[in-house]
């Protein structure tokens, strides 16, 4: 099973969203989820939406959970390639008393990751209802949907950049 996450906040620190999902060998969705991640930083936002993601697994069921995350910082911190950060070391304890292999936490390409950027902007909308989770694929938001058949058929996804006028 693959877990990929992404958090993003609007502003650093602003207000912010989770999301991810997670797939099994096949790449069939099993499930994802978008969540509203209150006010935080940038790194806290991504390991919200990783721990999010890997507590929602345990409820479901799911062990032994691969997780990637397009953060090069947090793949770092979790591998213990880097120092942990005070403000995070809570919710990274937490984590690694959930998935004890460090070598289960990889990093990706935000490129790749296009379905949890769009799960965790929806997140980043409803806080009125803090995790909405989507047990199938057809329940996902439309445009998540839509990245999940692009993926499916090998597509590659490429990102936009906007250059400013002159």
């Amino acid at each position: 099973m693959l877990l990929n996450t992404y958090g993003c906040s609007k502003g650093n620190p602003g207000a912010s969203g989770g999301g991810g999902v997670l797939r099994d060998p096949d790449d069939q969705v099993l499930v994802g989820y978008s969540a509203f991640l209150g006010v935080n930083t940038s790194l806290r936002v991504e390991v919200l939406a990783l721990l999010t993601g890997l507590r929602l697994c345990v409820q479901k069921g799911f062990t032994q959970v691969r997780a990637q995350s397009d953060s090069l910082v947090l793949v770092g911190i979790l591998q213990q390639w880097f120092q942990c950060p005070w403000h995070i070391r809570k919710e990274v304890t937490q984590i690694w008393q959930i998935v004890d292999d460090l070598g289960l936490f990889s990093h990706c390409f935000r490129e790749a990751n296009k379905v949890t950027d769009i799960l965790a902007n929806e997140g980043f909308l409803h806080s009125h209802d803090p995790v909405k989770v989507y047990d199938q694929s057809h329940n996902l938001p439309q445009l998540a949907g839509g990245e999940v058949r692009i993926d499916k058929l090998g597509f590659p996804s490429l990102r936009s950049v906007r250059v400013p006028s002159v």
